[in-house]
């Protein structure tokens, strides 16, 4: 059925807009920047629509990453009225956060298309197990400095290397060291615009002079995918994030995260079976 929806240019459109309604409204409700709906849906799209593309991974996620930027302005505005974000942390971890975006650009554009999916893959895994357990407050207010370097670093450089908004692991973190769901979720979604811009430009610059990508594209960024994407998620992010105040999140948390690692299993051996980790030429 996906398949006849995919087989013209219409139907592809309808698909990304869908898309963007279910990224949305995650990046709004649990502050995961909605790249885990965007990436797997959008590399899918492009390799069944142009299977001459070397790059569907890549191009999935800087377009995923372009559309996070309004999607987490939206969301942390929304957050922001509701009191929700705490801009002492996002000081804090910003700089860490930037670098480690930027690195995880550049390590994607030597990485084939079967190593990200099998990164992306495990990656789902582990954050599908971090909604399922309980976390366990270790302290109060974050770390000292140096391990501010460290948390920020590799939130910033797995959330660009992998296409999403950092919540997935901004989250947990922030709620291990005290806040509350509801701060850490709105934090995120600020920290979510500080890994997006330079992971986005990043992953321009990266695919600029890259054979095998998709058409109408911009580096790594599949602008028809952008401009559908955006149209919708964009809405449903705020939707989300109102959303949030009012269901119980321990429960969908659940859901989404079996959700999170069947769709982990799924990439990371159909990546394994396409040939495993490689090098982009």
């Amino acid at each position: 059925m996906l398949d006849l929806f995919l087989s013209n240019t219409a139907g592809i459109a309808v698909v990304l807009l869908l898309t963007g309604v279910s990224a949305g409204f995650v990046a709004g409700l649990l502050g995961v920047g909605g790249g885990i709906v965007m990436v797997p849906a959008v590399s899918y799209i492009i390799m069944q629509t142009q299977p001459d593309v070397i790059t569907a991974m890549h191009s999935a996620i800087g377009t995923s990453l372009a559309v996070i930027i309004p999607t987490s302005i939206l969301s942390a505005r929304t957050h922001m009225t509701l009191g929700n974000v705490d801009f002492s942390v996002v000081r804090k971890l910003a700089l860490f956060v930037f670098i480690g975006a930027c690195g995880g650009a550049i390590v994607a554009r030597f990485l084939d298309n079967s190593s990200l999916k099998i990164l992306f893959g495990a990656l789902c895994i582990i954050f599908g197990f971090i909604f399922l357990i309980k976390i366990i407050v270790i302290r109060d207010g974050l770390p000292k400095l140096i391990f501010r370097a460290v948390i920020g670093g590799i939130v910033g450089l797995l959330s660009s290397l992998v296409g999403i908004g950092g919540g997935s692991l901004m989250v947990p973190a922030l709620t291990s060291f005290g806040w509350t769901m509801h701060r850490a979720v709105g934090t995120a979604a600020l920290i979510g615009l500080v890994i997006a811009i330079p992971g986005m430009a990043s992953f321009v610059v990266m695919g600029l002079d890259m054979p095998g990508r998709p058409t109408y594209s911009l580096g790594f960024v599949w602008l028809p995918g952008v401009l559908c994407l955006s149209a919708t998620s964009f809405f449903m992010a705020a939707i989300g994030a109102k959303t949030a105040d009012k269901i119980n999140r321990k429960k969908l948390r659940k859901i989404f995260g079996i959700v999170l690692s069947i769709v982990g299993v799924r990439l990371a051996y159909s990546g394994l079976m396409a040939g495993g980790f490689g090098i982009l030429s």
